[in-house]
Protein backbone atom coordinates (compact mmCIF):
# COMPACT_ATOMS: atom_id res chain seq x y z
CA UNK A 1 0.00 0.00 0.00
CA UNK A 2 1.46 3.83 -0.91
CA UNK A 3 1.48 6.35 1.32
CA UNK A 4 0.80 9.54 0.67
CA UNK A 5 1.67 12.25 2.92
CA UNK A 6 -0.49 15.00 3.76
CA UNK A 7 -0.52 18.15 5.80
CA UNK A 8 -4.08 17.23 7.55
CA UNK A 9 -3.96 16.68 11.31
CA UNK A 10 -4.52 13.09 11.35
CA UNK A 11 -2.47 12.21 8.29
CA UNK A 12 -3.56 10.11 4.98
CA UNK A 13 -1.24 7.67 5.50
CA UNK A 14 -2.54 6.41 9.27
CA UNK A 15 -5.68 6.09 8.18
CA UNK A 16 -4.98 3.88 4.85
CA UNK A 17 -2.79 1.83 7.08
CA UNK A 18 -5.18 1.08 10.02
CA UNK A 19 -8.20 1.12 8.26
CA UNK A 20 -9.83 3.30 11.24
CA UNK A 21 -11.18 6.67 10.47
CA UNK A 22 -9.12 9.65 12.55
CA UNK A 23 -12.21 10.74 14.94
CA UNK A 24 -12.75 7.09 16.06
CA UNK A 25 -9.30 6.74 16.94
CA UNK A 26 -8.96 9.94 19.12
CA UNK A 27 -12.00 8.64 20.85
CA UNK A 28 -10.72 4.98 21.38
CA UNK A 29 -7.52 6.52 23.09
CA UNK A 30 -8.58 9.42 25.13
CA UNK A 31 -11.05 6.47 26.89
CA UNK A 32 -8.07 4.37 27.32
CA UNK A 33 -6.31 6.77 28.95
CA UNK A 34 -9.19 7.81 31.23
CA UNK A 35 -10.50 4.48 32.38
CA UNK A 36 -7.80 3.88 35.01
CA UNK A 37 -9.08 6.98 36.79
CA UNK A 38 -12.98 5.75 36.16
CA UNK A 39 -11.58 2.54 38.25
CA UNK A 40 -9.78 4.57 40.63
CA UNK A 41 -12.80 6.95 41.51
CA UNK A 42 -15.51 3.66 41.84
CA UNK A 43 -12.49 1.67 44.48
CA UNK A 44 -12.43 5.03 46.51
CA UNK A 45 -16.23 5.18 47.12
CA UNK A 46 -16.29 1.93 48.23
CA UNK A 47 -16.48 1.40 51.99
CA UNK A 48 -13.71 0.28 53.66
CA UNK A 49 -13.55 -3.68 55.20
CA UNK A 50 -11.54 -4.64 58.06
CA UNK A 51 -9.11 -7.46 56.73
CA UNK A 52 -10.25 -9.45 59.85
CA UNK A 53 -12.74 -9.58 62.72
CA UNK A 54 -12.54 -10.88 66.10
CA UNK A 55 -15.65 -12.57 68.60
CA UNK A 56 -15.62 -12.79 71.81
CA UNK A 57 -18.53 -12.83 75.15
CA UNK A 58 -18.50 -10.31 77.04
CA UNK A 59 -21.71 -11.12 79.37
CA UNK A 60 -23.51 -14.49 80.29
CA UNK A 61 -20.22 -16.46 80.38
CA UNK A 62 -20.02 -19.42 83.18
CA UNK A 63 -23.17 -17.79 84.84
CA UNK A 64 -26.15 -19.60 86.07
CA UNK A 65 -29.53 -19.83 85.50
CA UNK A 66 -32.23 -20.20 88.47
CA UNK A 67 -35.04 -22.63 86.84
CA UNK A 68 -37.29 -21.77 89.40
CA UNK A 69 -37.63 -17.99 88.75
CA UNK A 70 -37.26 -19.17 85.02
CA UNK A 71 -34.99 -15.98 84.58
CA UNK A 72 -31.85 -16.45 82.33
CA UNK A 73 -28.38 -14.55 82.08
CA UNK A 74 -28.93 -12.81 78.31
CA UNK A 75 -25.19 -13.64 76.45
CA UNK A 76 -23.71 -10.80 75.04
CA UNK A 77 -20.94 -10.21 72.38
CA UNK A 78 -18.51 -8.04 71.18
CA UNK A 79 -17.02 -7.79 67.53
CA UNK A 80 -14.00 -5.90 66.86
CA UNK A 81 -11.54 -5.74 64.25
CA UNK A 82 -7.92 -6.43 63.76
CA UNK A 83 -6.70 -2.90 65.85
CA UNK A 84 -9.77 -3.94 68.64
CA UNK A 85 -11.85 -1.35 67.23
CA UNK A 86 -15.92 -2.27 67.42
CA UNK A 87 -17.28 -3.27 64.20
CA UNK A 88 -21.15 -2.64 64.24
CA UNK A 89 -23.62 -4.45 61.67
CA UNK A 90 -22.11 -7.69 61.97
CA UNK A 91 -24.48 -10.32 62.24
CA UNK A 92 -24.62 -12.76 65.14
CA UNK A 93 -26.45 -15.67 65.68
CA UNK A 94 -26.60 -17.68 69.25
CA UNK A 95 -28.17 -21.00 69.39
CA UNK A 96 -29.33 -22.84 71.88
CA UNK A 97 -28.73 -26.98 71.97
CA UNK A 98 -31.77 -28.77 71.28
CA UNK A 99 -32.31 -31.24 73.75
CA UNK A 100 -30.89 -31.46 77.62
CA UNK A 101 -30.54 -28.53 79.92
CA UNK A 102 -30.83 -24.92 77.67
CA UNK A 103 -33.75 -22.72 77.10
CA UNK A 104 -35.38 -20.19 74.52
CA UNK A 105 -34.90 -16.85 73.57
CA UNK A 106 -37.80 -13.92 73.42
CA UNK A 107 -39.84 -15.97 70.65
CA UNK A 108 -39.40 -19.39 71.87
CA UNK A 109 -36.83 -20.30 69.53
CA UNK A 110 -33.59 -21.99 69.73
CA UNK A 111 -31.97 -19.78 67.76
CA UNK A 112 -31.28 -15.48 67.89
CA UNK A 113 -29.95 -13.70 64.99
CA UNK A 114 -28.62 -10.12 66.28
CA UNK A 115 -26.62 -7.08 64.41
CA UNK A 116 -24.05 -5.45 66.40
CA UNK A 117 -24.40 -1.98 67.42
CA UNK A 118 -22.47 1.08 67.46
CA UNK A 119 -20.30 -0.45 70.35
CA UNK A 120 -19.86 -3.82 68.31
CA UNK A 121 -22.64 -5.33 71.14
CA UNK A 122 -25.08 -7.61 70.23
CA UNK A 123 -27.36 -9.10 72.63
CA UNK A 124 -29.55 -12.37 72.55
CA UNK A 125 -32.79 -10.77 74.20
CA UNK A 126 -35.12 -12.96 77.06
CA UNK A 127 -33.36 -16.16 77.45
CA UNK A 128 -35.79 -18.40 79.58
CA UNK A 129 -33.84 -21.99 80.94
CA UNK A 130 -35.65 -25.01 80.45
CA UNK A 131 -36.94 -27.30 83.32
CA UNK A 132 -33.75 -29.19 82.79
CA UNK A 133 -30.85 -28.69 85.63
CA UNK A 134 -27.51 -28.97 84.42
CA UNK A 135 -24.70 -27.58 82.20
CA UNK A 136 -25.02 -26.39 78.55
CA UNK A 137 -23.09 -24.42 75.51
CA UNK A 138 -24.53 -21.60 73.72
CA UNK A 139 -22.58 -20.99 69.98
CA UNK A 140 -22.26 -17.76 69.14
CA UNK A 141 -21.28 -17.23 65.14
CA UNK A 142 -20.37 -14.10 63.32
CA UNK A 143 -20.48 -13.25 59.83
CA UNK A 144 -19.24 -9.71 58.34
CA UNK A 145 -18.15 -9.45 54.50
CA UNK A 146 -17.26 -12.81 54.19
CA UNK A 147 -15.38 -13.09 57.45
CA UNK A 148 -16.69 -15.47 60.23
CA UNK A 149 -15.45 -16.04 63.85
CA UNK A 150 -17.60 -18.52 66.36
CA UNK A 151 -16.95 -18.96 70.43
CA UNK A 152 -19.09 -20.33 72.62
CA UNK A 153 -21.13 -19.37 76.87
CA UNK A 154 -21.02 -21.88 79.10
CA UNK A 155 -24.14 -21.78 81.24
CA UNK A 156 -25.86 -24.27 84.06
CA UNK A 157 -29.50 -24.23 84.78
CA UNK A 158 -29.42 -24.49 88.79
CA UNK A 159 -32.75 -25.97 90.44
CA UNK A 160 -32.27 -24.77 94.25
CA UNK A 161 -33.22 -26.82 97.25
CA UNK A 162 -36.82 -27.47 98.44
CA UNK A 163 -37.31 -26.57 102.13
CA UNK A 164 -33.87 -24.94 102.76
CA UNK A 165 -35.20 -21.77 103.57
CA UNK A 166 -37.69 -23.24 105.78
CA UNK A 167 -35.33 -25.07 107.71
CA UNK A 168 -33.51 -21.62 108.54
CA UNK A 169 -36.44 -20.09 109.57
CA UNK A 170 -37.26 -22.91 112.17
CA UNK A 171 -33.67 -22.66 113.66
CA UNK A 172 -33.81 -18.97 113.89
CA UNK A 173 -37.61 -19.03 115.41
CA UNK A 174 -36.16 -21.48 118.17
CA UNK A 175 -33.14 -19.72 118.65
CA UNK A 176 -35.47 -16.85 119.42
CA UNK A 177 -37.91 -18.50 121.54
CA UNK A 178 -35.17 -20.25 123.69
CA UNK A 179 -33.52 -16.49 124.50
CA UNK A 180 -37.35 -15.28 125.44
CA UNK A 181 -37.42 -18.54 127.93
CA UNK A 182 -34.39 -17.51 129.65
CA UNK A 183 -35.06 -13.81 130.17
CA UNK A 184 -38.41 -15.19 131.78
CA UNK A 185 -37.14 -17.31 133.85
CA UNK A 186 -33.97 -14.86 134.85
CA UNK A 187 -36.96 -12.53 135.96
CA UNK A 188 -38.79 -14.37 138.17
CA UNK A 189 -35.36 -15.50 140.36
CA UNK A 190 -33.71 -17.66 138.06
CA UNK A 191 -32.87 -21.35 137.45
CA UNK A 192 -34.95 -24.48 138.64
CA UNK A 193 -34.07 -24.13 142.38
CA UNK A 194 -36.99 -23.38 144.33
CA UNK A 195 -37.22 -21.67 147.73
CA UNK A 196 -39.15 -22.73 151.00
CA UNK A 197 -41.11 -20.14 152.17
CA UNK A 198 -40.68 -17.65 155.28
CA UNK A 199 -42.48 -18.84 158.19
CA UNK A 200 -43.84 -16.30 160.67
CA UNK A 201 -42.38 -16.36 164.41
CA UNK A 202 -44.94 -17.92 166.77
CA UNK A 203 -45.63 -15.36 169.42
CA UNK A 204 -46.74 -16.98 173.00
CA UNK A 205 -49.97 -15.54 174.67
CA UNK A 206 -49.74 -14.54 178.24
CA UNK A 207 -52.91 -15.02 180.44
CA UNK A 208 -52.95 -13.28 183.92
CA UNK A 209 -55.25 -15.85 186.39
CA UNK A 210 -57.49 -14.05 188.99
CA UNK A 211 -56.54 -14.37 192.83
CA UNK A 212 -55.88 -12.84 195.66
CA UNK A 213 -53.02 -11.02 196.08
CA UNK A 214 -50.32 -11.53 198.92
CA UNK A 215 -48.51 -9.35 200.62
CA UNK A 216 -45.19 -10.14 202.86
CA UNK A 217 -43.04 -8.56 205.40
CA UNK A 218 -40.59 -6.24 203.72
CA UNK A 219 -37.38 -8.21 203.07
CA UNK A 220 -34.18 -6.76 205.23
Amino acid sequence: MKTIPTRDNCGLSIKYRLGTPCPLLSVGIMFTLAFPNIRLLAQDQEAPQPPSIKLQVVAGQATTNNIKTRKGVEPVALVTDERGQPVSGVMVVFTLPETGPGGAFTDGSKRAIVYTNSEGKATARGLTPNMTPGKFQIMVNASFHGFTARTTADQTNVLPERGKGSSKLIAILAIAGGAAAAGVVAASGGGGSSQSPVTPPTRTATTIAPGTPVFGAPQQ
